[in-house]
């Protein structure tokens, strides 16, 4: 397979070494392969990606030291699903994520999933509508969790534009604005 992106972790400092391999594999493509060179065994790195990417990843060892272990990860690509098994996907991920909204007076309501784009289009309810940090809850908490399940959904975006209220200029006298 011609999409290789090699990493050597060697001489990468032990604490950066599992981000550098979670961000590398986050940024491959499907069907594309990682291979790490490491200076040890790195099965703790495959029980992650066991509990992370159940799944979504194949694992084949290359070569198993004493020196060197060469290990490729392949990212498998991901199964389409559509209609209502994708809609039950989406239910499932929004359903983990709407407690944490609802503590927040908030809450997420799915308006419709397009099969083709692969786009969820949702209404933030509540407190949330009108949250400042309605942009980030969206994109970090909801489309996150919805993409944990459904990896297929490319975007979740909101039914309408966010907006954030403005707060009300107060007069002050003479020497205001």
């Amino acid at each position: 397979m011609e999409n290789v992106s090699r990493l050597d972790l060697r001489s990468v400092p032990m604490t950066l070494r599992h981000p550098a391999v979670f961000e590398s594999w986050e940024a491959l493509k499907p069907e594309s392969i990682l291979q790490i060179v490491n200076d040890h065994d790195p099965r703790a790195l495959l029980y992650h990606f066991e509990s992370e990417y159940k799944d979504k990843f194949e694992w084949a060892y290359l070569s198993e030291g004493p020196e060197e272990w060469v290990v490729n990860i392949t990212k498998l690509k991901p199964y389409e699903s559509k209609g209502e098994e994708l809609r039950a996907k989406v239910m499932a991920g929004l359903d983990k994520v709407r407690p944490h909204l609802q503590a927040d007076g908030g809450d997420v309501e799915l308006i419709d999933i397009d099969d083709e784009a692969m786009v969820v289009r949702v209404k933030l309810k509540g407190a949330c509508g009108k949250c400042p940090s309605a942009e980030m809850t969206l994109k970090q908490g909801v489309e996150a969790q919805v993409k944990k399940v459904a990896p297929e959904i490319r975007a979740v975006v909101p039914v309408e534009p966010i907006s954030i209220p403005k707060a009300k200029h107060v007069h002050s006298g003479d020497n205001c604005c």
